[in-house]
């Protein structure tokens, strides 16, 4: 059932309405809201655009880091998977 959450982000104040636990949109506005501090500091002038844009690139290159090493993991496990069977076949289990 969808609920409305108000969450802040970079000072802003967002209305939003998900079927999600308001708990864990909470996790990801602070997410956000951390990485966008960490992007801003130290950069005057800079709008809160520009710091969202980057602080989204940021995101979504250790987003895809972690999907490749997932994929990485995912053909170790195809091989060995592949390495038992072939075993046990071998010795008749």
């Amino acid at each position: 059932m969808k609920s409305d959450i108000e969450l802040r982000v970079a000072g802003q104040t967002l209305k939003i309405r998900t079927d999600e636990d308001e708990a864990y949109m909470k996790r990801l506005a602070k997410y956000v809201d951390e990485h966008m501090a960490e992007v801003s500091s130290g950069r005057k002038g800079t709008t809160t655009v520009s710091v969202a844009l980057l602080a989204a690139l940021k995101i979504a290159d250790a987003y895809h880091k972690l999907e490749g090493a997932h994929g990485s993991v995912d053909a170790t496990l195809d091989r060995l998977s592949e390495t038992i069977e072939a075993a046990l076949d071998k010795s008749g289990g």
